[in-house]
């Protein structure tokens, strides 16, 4: 529920002598007072009155029950009060009344349309606290309304109006607002704004645009040397400051530990790579960066060995290993010599050793992914079909428990072994069998003279796939021929392959899938300088490329995503959160197959 300041109150008072007033009253500070009278007793009153008595000591008595935070009975009185016919400065009254109380139902949409209302044209003449008040009641709806960009103008146009013991609260609320509007239209916005909100805007799109910590400091000072006197330089915005202060105390000699030799070889090859280069990216603009050391993990027998080694020398962080075994035993210690970024994560649940942080391409991200996109797009009941391999299966578990988690109900759960055995699972999960028994019988009481065409289930909202590109592509012609062709589909990666041939893919063509941005827009600072020296960072070894640059990106943010749960970070591999048991979450974008291949969907992608 939105936090609301309200308007300076009137003493309220029961119109006692109304019936002795020569001309009917104008405004509620005209009419007699009786302090703290209830909102029940003023329309007991009311109805003993005719006219704009009455209509003034009703919205007498919506402000009593604002005051005393009822807003659905605020709603009800002001539904017997016609606005049109109340002085001009009490439509206002009536409209910001109607909009509090709104908003504290969480009815955004209802409190604009009462802040939009023809008697707010008024609004100069009000006195300056109340322009405030309707000013922030206005930005607040906004905000709640899904418009946070139209919140944080409002705010920066009311900022200069306010006290000084406001504006603190009225930045931090611009800075929450701007966080929350996607980079495309953050950057579009820029160009047409003023320039106090231009201000705001640059600074915000610096932590998304810059996603190297050197390159963002950098950016950082550029911007307070141009911008000394804008409200936003005095003090900097928390995650600014904070990333300024992780500057300034950053390690100054790192280990990656990778398995460069054995069947991980090429794996590690290319994390190293990605990690290498998002490294060179600051130092090539003349940034100092941090030693970096490459340790083979296959060459120590134990994890102490490698951790003696690396404290001898002088070693600050570890970013690896990457095999699942080793994290996993990391994940049975106390305790750890160095603090670890390791890159995948342990079959077992924490709690884990303090300063272990686990990070990887997880099926469980883009399951989670699956269920919070399906779930925003007005989905409820959902069915899973999935591979019985492990990774199917951890798909499908994460996929189960965020979506239950949201409220919704699964429905239905198809475990594929057999190509062959797809069709007819698809059938009796849609329960077309049924529909096509229901259509004989009633062709059979008509005599056979109609034809009834079958129908799937109705209770369906869509379904979550977490297959691989063969049985995929057999997913949407059998929905097409049990007469589901329409139903959304959501996928996860290994539904197709990167680069495969068009031709190939013309089966899923409507299927969502998740997908990380270094593959589906392909819009980092890094993409065109990685992607030429190593082309096949653009196929499906770039998901191990866009890894390794964000490891290099992360791992010195850590203790600031650490102490701040909210904090976000756009990654290449896809949005990056830190849960309370040190693993990495990734949101990922999500693209949709068109023509043979997957295409990016700005409906669809990551804010």
């Amino acid at each position: 529920m939105p936090c609301i300041k309200r308007l300076p109150i009137l003493s309220l008072a029961l119109a006692l002598l109304l019936a002795g007033c020569a001309s009917p009253p104008q405004s509620l500070s005209e009419l007699p007072r009786t302090p703290q009278a209830s909102a029940e007793k003023i329309l007991a009153d009311a109805d003993k009155q005719t006219g704009a008595e009455a209509n003034l000591l009703r919205l007498y008595a919506a402000q009593a029950a604002s005051d005393a935070e009822r807003p659905q009975q605020v709603l009800s009185i002001l539904e017997r009060i016609p606005q049109s016919e109340l002085p001009l400065d009490q439509q206002v009254r009536f409209s910001t009344l109607q909009a509090r109380s709104a908003l504290a139902l969480d009815r955004p949409d209802m409190a604009l349309r009462a802040l939009r209302h023809p008697s707010m044209g008024q609004l100069d003449s009000l006195p300056m606290t109340d322009q405030v008040a309707i000013q922030r009641l206005r930005a607040l709806a906004l905000g709640s309304a899904g418009e946070p960009l139209k919140a944080a103008r409002e705010r920066v146009f009311m900022h200069g109006i306010l006290s000084a013991g406001e504006r603190d609260a009225n930045r931090q609320a611009i800075w929450e607002n701007l966080q929350q509007v996607p980079t495309d239209e953050l950057a579009q916005a820029a160009q047409n704004a003023d320039d106090e909100l231009r201000g705001w805007i640059e600074l915000a799109l610096i932590e998304r645009e810059f996603r190297n910590l050197d390159l963002q400091v950098q950016a950082i000072k550029s911007w307070q040397e141009q911008n000394s006197a804008h409200p936003a330089a005095r003090p900097l915005p928390d995650s600014i400051r904070q990333l300024i202060e992780l500057h300034a105390s950053r390690p100054q000699h790192i280990a990656l530990l990778l398995p460069f030799e054995g069947p991980l070889a090429s794996a590690a090859e290319a994390l190293r790579d990605g990690f290498l280069a998002a490294q060179y990216q600051a130092q090539s603009k003349g940034l100092d960066q941090p030693r970096i050391s490459l340790y083979d993990s296959t060459a120590y027998a134990n994890l102490d060995q490698f951790y003696a080694q690396a404290s001898a020398d002088g070693v600050q962080w570890v970013v690896g290993p990457l095999d699942r075994d080793r994290v996993g035993r990391l994940a049975t210690r106390e305790s750890l010599p160095i603090p670890t970024l390791a890159l995948n994560y342990a079959e077992r649940e924490g709690p884990y050793p303090q300063g272990l942080f686990q990070f990887g391409l997880a099926p469980e991200d883009e399951a989670r992914s699956a269920a919070t996109q399906a779930w925003e797009q007005g989905h409820r009941q959902m069915a899973a079909l999935h591979t019985s391999t492990d990774w199917g299966q951890r798909a499908y578990q994460s996929f189960r428990r965020s979506w239950e988690e949201m409220g919704g109900v699964l429905i239905g759960r198809i475990i594929i072994d057999k190509p062959s055995e797809i069709s007819g699972q698809i059938a009796d999960l849609l329960q077309i069998r049924q529909s096509e028994q229901r259509g004989q019988r009633i062709a059979r009481a008509l005599d056979g003279n109609v034809a009834v065409q079958p129908t799937p289930r109705q209770d369906l909202d869509a379904l979550f796939i977490a297959v691989n590109p063969q049985q995929a592509r057999q997913i949407k012609p059998t929905l097409a021929f049990q007469y589901a062709a329409e139903l959304p589909v959501y996928a996860t990666s290994h539904a197709y392959q990167v680069g495969m041939d068009r031709q190939q893919n013309a089966d899923m063509d409507g299927i969502m899938v998740a997908e990380i941005p270094w593959l589906l827009t392909r819009d980092d600072r890094l993409y065109d300088q990685v992607t030429s020296n190593w082309p096949q960072a653009q196929g499906p070894l770039g998901r191990l490329y866009a890894m390794g640059i964000d490891a290099q990106r992360i791992f010195v943010r850590l203790p600031q995503m650490q102490q701040h749960p909210s904090t976000r970070i756009n990654g290449a591999t896809g949005q990056l959160t830190l849960a309370a048991d040190g693993r990495i979450h990734r949101n990922l974008s999500w693209g949709v197959m068109e023509r043979g291949q997957l295409s990016a969907n700005s409906d669809n992608r990551v804010r």
